[in-house]
């Protein structure tokens, strides 16, 4: 039996939308976040919506979740608003969801209370920003593990909060905005 031209290409699959406008990502995050907020104590928008860059690749939130089965439960409020997984563990949960235009990606990235302002500071980026903080921190005798926070002598001693982290070595706290980099140092150090 020969299937129809209409099933072996189908006309009304929905694109991947590669970036969106700041306000339209914003729209989308804030009813995601609206939607998902009761399976967790603490939910937060990284990445490019977070620094406020004009264009957004993917919406990127991190998450404290009440516990494993209300992180579970993310995937299925997802789905209430027609999204379409992607990928799901217990650290990640990766999906497509409905646009003007499309589909387009959001992550969820799973933090304990000890890690979220290093993942927080780690996912809003920007990722040279990262690099050069991971740079900073070695040239200091520490070490920015992503997973865990500022390492000194073996001892994480910061990660809970952002702030934390920029306070350990000894650097001003930078708005996320300001987090990006020239010529090799950060915004924030510039003149």
């Amino acid at each position: 039996m020969i299937k129809k031209q209409s099933t072996l290409f189908p006309q009304n699959e929905i694109p991947i939308v590669a970036e969106l406008d700041l306000k339209e990502a914003e729209g989308i995050a804030f009813q995601i976040k609206a939607c998902v907020e009761t399976q967790c104590e603490r939910i937060e928008v990284a990445g490019s919506i977070r620094r406020q860059k004009p264009k957004i690749h993917d919406i990127d939130f991190v998450v404290l979740a009440k516990s494993d089965a209300e992180w579970q439960r993310i995937n299925e409020k997802l789905k209430q608003l027609k999204a379409k997984p992607n990928c799901s563990g217990n650290g990640v949960i990766k999906a497509f969801v409905p646009c003007q235009s499309g589909l387009f990606q959001v992550d969820f990235y799973r933090a304990k209370p000890s890690t979220f302002g290093i993942l927080l500071l780690v996912r809003t980026g920007s990722a040279e920003h990262n690099m050069w903080l991971a740079g900073y921190s070695f040239s200091k005798g520490m070490r920015l593990k992503y997973s865990e926070g500022l390492i000194k002598e073996g001892t994480i001693i910061a990660g809970e909060n952002e702030k934390a982290v920029f306070e350990a070595l000894a650097l001003p706290y930078p708005l996320p905005p300001q987090r990006e980099t020239a010529d090799g140092k950060p915004l924030w150090m510039q003149p």
